[in-house]
């Protein structure tokens, strides 16, 4: 678990994941996760302030339920950096969570602490 002096607390953890922009789906994996927010792993550059589609794959347990339903919400692009490896490293801020998907990645986040 990692703090700093961010609204909320980030979780170190990798989920599986995919963003959907005007032009592509990407494959992502989480790198860190926090109640407001996201930080991935993809492969092309995500333009800030952009809104893009996240659809998150979360686990119980570490095992992913093949019949459980991804939770499917908006992000705004905060930042985004290419990595020294390969690919790009992006940071964002939930946008307009509903009280379902809130509750959701509460209890998820609950699972970690």
């Amino acid at each position: 678990m990692e703090t700093d002096n961010r609204r909320a607390t980030r979780y170190d953890v990798e989920v599986s994941a995919e963003v959907y922009t005007a032009e592509a789906v990407l494959p992502a994996a989480t790198r860190n996760l926090s109640e407001t927010g996201v930080c991935f792993d993809v492969s092309q550059e995500l333009d800030e302030d952009s809104i893009v589609g996240v659809s998150l794959f979360l686990t119980s347990d570490g095992i992913e339920d093949p019949d459980a339903e991804p939770l499917n919400i908006k992000a705004k692009v905060a930042w985004c950096s290419e990595r020294e490896d390969t690919g790009y490293s992006a940071g964002m801020r939930f946008n307009d969570l509903d009280d379902k998907a809130e509750a959701t990645i509460k209890g998820f986040l609950s699972q970690l602490s």
